[in-house]
């Protein structure tokens, strides 16, 4: 979260992860329920240090993606019809940054992100009456490649010879967006499950849009953190952030959205990481809880994620180098009782990898 982090990586050493998750989901709306499950890529990333005062890191990590499907039936006002919604598609977040060490205690950070993908939403219409008859179809397929960049701050103060105090601060200003939109609408008989709306289409209409960094911003966000540690046994922490997007621009004017508040809490406990012969006492037992407010408005209520976490750090022989598990559980919803809510499991299985790398040693 906070790339000013990096410079804490010491010289002789190499770190590279990889995780994947896997997310089941229920969505219940009043009687009715469904169930959700998959399985993606989380991420991966490089880490090491250069020189006794810079750290860099780059890497690979999602920003945003898409699955979604439902149908409603829709008769007021209108001929009566099925419509059927769906989404695909994803965001990567393709980063690099570095940090330095300005003090001794305060260290300066900054990431490069390099966002790209495509999402697709589409849309048909269905007509009841005349099920025979052609039916209609839009898509939308949203284009991105945008470069934005986080800046970040931290400072760490010991406290004793082996208790330390850390406190960061995150910046990333207002950013507009470049990128297009393909808008096609056409009608059909048969939909076409490669997502090109129907196996033989009539095509009414076809347009191409270009963003502007004027049409979408993504919002400024600031963010805030504080961690106290007992070195090698203990750490707790807590972090804050905000994200202004009801000061942004949203290119869909029917979207209603709303700042965001980020709210956690976290822990982590190692009972003897240099024993040598209790391998459980050298786990690492992790757990925390987050509070979320995200951007999205659904009639006047924003939606609001709630969960826990648990974890272990499973040291791979002698090594530092683990395998770490984890499980969140949590609820997406809002205040209002008739709404769609969600609740969800997640499953994370990362490897982490730390070698001493740049070791000079004095006998081959």
């Amino acid at each position: 979260m906070n790339p000013a982090a990096y410079s804490a990586i010491d010289s002789m050493s190499f770190f590279f992860e990889a995780g994947l998750e896997a997310k089941i989901q229920r969505i219940s709306s009043g009687q009715a329920e469904q169930d959700f499950s998959d399985i993606n890529f989380d991420h991966f990333a490089f880490g090491f240090g250069v020189g006794p005062k810079m750290g860099i890191s780059f890497g690979v990590r999602p920003a945003t993606k898409a699955g979604y499907m439902f149908e409603t039936l829709q008769q007021e006002a209108t001929t009566p019809h099925i419509l059927r919604v769906q989404g695909s598609g994803n965001i990567t977040n393709l980063y690099g940054g570095l940090a330095y060490q300005l003090l001794p205690q305060l260290s300066l950070g900054i990431n490069a992100d390099f966002w790209f993908g495509d999402v697709t939403h589409t849309s048909y219409q269905e007509f009841i009456e005349n099920p025979g008859d052609y039916k209609f179809g839009l898509l939308k397929e949203h284009r991105i490649s945008n470069v934005m960049f986080d800046f970040g701050l931290q400072n760490t103060t010991r406290l004793g010879e082996n208790k330390q105090l850390v406190v960061g601060a995150i910046f990333r200003p207002k950013t507009g967006i470049n990128g297009e939109t393909n808008t096609v609408e056409a009608q059909g008989y048969n939909y076409d499950p490669e997502g090109n709306l129907f196996t033989t289409s009539i095509i009414l209409s076809e347009e191409n849009n270009q963003w502007s960094s004027s049409m979408f911003e993504m919002p400024m966000k600031l963010g805030l953190g504080v961690s106290y540690s007992l070195i090698d046994k203990l750490t707790v922490a807590a972090d804050y952030s905000t994200e202004r997007w009801a000061d942004s621009k949203f290119p869909d004017e029917s979207t209603e959205t709303a700042n965001t508040t980020y709210l956690s809490f976290g822990a982590e406990f190692i009972p003897n990481e240099r024993t040598a012969g209790n391998y459980l006492q050298r786990i690492r037992y992790r757990a925390g809880i987050h509070y979320n407010e995200d951007y999205i408005m659904l009639n006047d209520y924003q939606l609001r994620d709630f969960g826990m976490s648990f974890g272990l750090g499973l040291p791979l022989g002698r090594s530092n180098t683990s395998v770490n598990l984890g499980f969140e559980y949590g609820n997406i919803g809002t205040e209002e009782p008739n709404q769609i809510k969600e609740t969800y499991g997640r499953f994370t299985l990362s490897f982490t990898m730390h070698e001493y790398w740049f070791m000079k040693r004095k006998f081959d």
